[in-house]
């Protein structure tokens, strides 16, 4: 057999008339000719002597005799169903991963490009069951048995010929997101259009995707499975680097795949990268959210488009929050698996993306839009979070030790408090941080906040902290927007820890000060 010397389709990043969903999609043809490789290594093991070329920027496709045979064997190995109806993505070798991310995959794909009955054919629901976290958990899915990428050779060829289209090929919203028909009476001139070879590489586009579930943080925000899907597409500059990134998303947990922020969905694609300091780092994705219109409606429509940029800090930072903050945990039970999401890591994340401090706008989120104090509570199942942040950032120093000074007065007040609690009662420590947020949110300018902080520092008494630090101290509240110290007041509120009542019983309330004055000791 004589093997083609001059490619059938190239492909190159650096192609002028692509977009970022192009090279995405060309990302993802590389990852499964790469699994394919492996699977068949000779060039007779595949239809029409199917063959390609790879590099780090290019990819060149050769084959022999018919182009309908040889692309019909390629997507009929890519986009497989497995024997219980769920997607099976080549390029991703999702055999190889749990139950609980096949199904991930699976409805995320369905949500995102196969919205419509059209470009698939479902099944009857049918019931499985999950390992989570050691238990059987029973779970409902919807299997497939097809869908529009097995059989897109058909749009691609010439009917009569069997040979590659030269023309412009038609195309809508599951292969290109966002793509739809600008009006209904003339819709063959309003569709999009795209080169044979483009539509080929956006073919592949769900290969490298990753799909993210999105809560909304509300008190109000009932226990069910959320309907908000967001995907992130991202900007490819090495094939082989974009594909070792995906590969190594398989690693993630189904339940760190829950967001509930749009900003947190793109740092979580790059969470896994290593850095190293002379690296010169720069990434960039978009986040698409798909979302159902009203609780009748089967089809989630696009909603935003939100661009992300990530640089060497930003993704240490979160990385770093990642390590300081509690993970999503799983609510199990016989039929359900409900995910709780960390809304403040999420919170934290926004601020990233948008190139602000990771404790930025915490006043306008926890407070002002927070009438109900939801997400200010969260904060106390993160009280270290806080803490570690600020240890870990040169930036934050000096707000850290506004943090001490700030919670050796709040310890002084709660010495006295637990002194005058009677014996087996617990103290109101509670109540106590609801007065101090409540006298907090009172500032509404740099006097009333100096007044209300001098007045605080005055009621904790000795405070070894402000003696240590007095110069430094008086400086920050000096020369600092007064906005930001009063955030760093709400953390401090936020991440204080008691550290219970004493039990000698003797003691005055002077002494049992000096004793929890003295536990932050070993500390400093």
């Amino acid at each position: 057999m004589i093997v083609a010397t001059q490619p059938k389709i190239s492909l190159s990043l650096h192609a002028s008339d692509t977009t970022i969903m192009h090279r995405a999609g060309m990302a993802g043809l590389y990852m499964t000719l790469k699994r394919l490789e492996a699977q068949y290594p000779s060039s007779c093991q595949r239809g029409g002597y199917l063959s390609w070329s790879l590099s780090a920027d290019t990819i060149e496709l050769f084959w022999e005799g018919s182009d309908f045979a040889a692309l019909s064997w390629l997507f009929k190995e890519s986009f497989q169903l497995d024997d219980t109806g769920l997607i099976h993505l080549a390029g991703l070798d999702n055999n190889a991963t749990d139950l609980s991310q096949k199904i991930h995959i699976h409805e995320g794909m369905c949500a995102v490009f196969l919205r419509h009955n059209q470009f698939y054919q479902a099944g009857k629901q049918v019931k499985t069951e999950l390992t989570v976290e050691g238990r059987n958990v029973e779970y409902q899915y919807k299997p497939l048995t097809w869908y529009a990428h097995q059989t897109f050779a058909d749009k691609l060829c010439e009917i009569d010929t069997q040979q590659l289209k030269q023309d412009y090929v038609q195309i809508t919203s599951w292969l290109y997101l966002g793509g739809i028909v600008r009006h209904a009476r003339t819709p063959n001139i309003t569709k999009l259009e795209e080169k044979p070879e483009y539509a080929l590489a956006l073919l592949f586009l769900p290969v490298v995707c990753q799909y993210f579930l999105l809560h909304l943080p509300s008190e109000d925000l009932k226990e069910r499975k959320p309907h908000r899907y967001l995907v992130v597409i991202p900007e490819i500059k090495d094939f082989e680097d974009a594909s070792q990134r995906r590969w190594r998303l398989q690693q993630l947990e189904t339940k760190r795949l829950h967001v509930s922020n749009i900003g947190e969905a793109g740092l979580l694609y790059y969470s896994l990268d290593d850095i190293q300091p002379e690296d010169d780092y720069y990434q960039a994705c978009q986040v698409w959210l798909y979302e159902k219109m009203n609780q009748a409606s089967r089809q989630r429509t696009l909603m935003s488009i939100e661009d992300i940029e990530i640089n060497q800090n930003t993704l240490i930072t979160y990385q770093r929050v990642q390590q300081s903050f509690h993970p999503n945990y799983q609510k199990i039970q016989p039929k359900k698996i409900f995910v709780t999401v960390n809304p403040i890591r999420s919170l934290i994340a926004d601020n990233l993306v948008k190139g602000l401090p990771w404790w930025s706008d915490f006043w306008e989120k926890l407070v002002i839009k927070d009438s109900k104090g939801y997400l200010f509570n969260q904060l106390f199942y993160n009280p270290e979070g806080v803490i570690i942040m600020a240890e870990n950032s040169k930036e934050d120093e000096q707000y850290l030790t506004f943090v001490k000074v700030f919670q050796q007065a709040m310890k002084s007040n709660f010495a006295k408090m637990y002194a005058n609690t009677m014996e087996g009662k617990d103290p109101p420590i509670k109540n106590k941080v609801e007065r101090l947020r409540a006298e907090l949110n009172c500032c509404y300018d740099r006097l009333s906040f100096q007044q209300y902080l001098s007045d605080f520092l005055v009621r904790g008494g000795v405070n070894k902290h402000f003696n240590k630090h007095q110069e430094e101290i008086l400086l920050l509240i000096r020369k600092s927007p007064w906005e930001e110290l009063r955030i760093w007041s709400l953390l401090a509120i936020a991440s204080y820890k008691p550290t219970g009542k004493p039990t000698d019983k003797d003691n005055n309330s002077s002494a049992k000060t000096q004793e929890l004055e003295e536990v932050d000791d070993d500390s400093e």
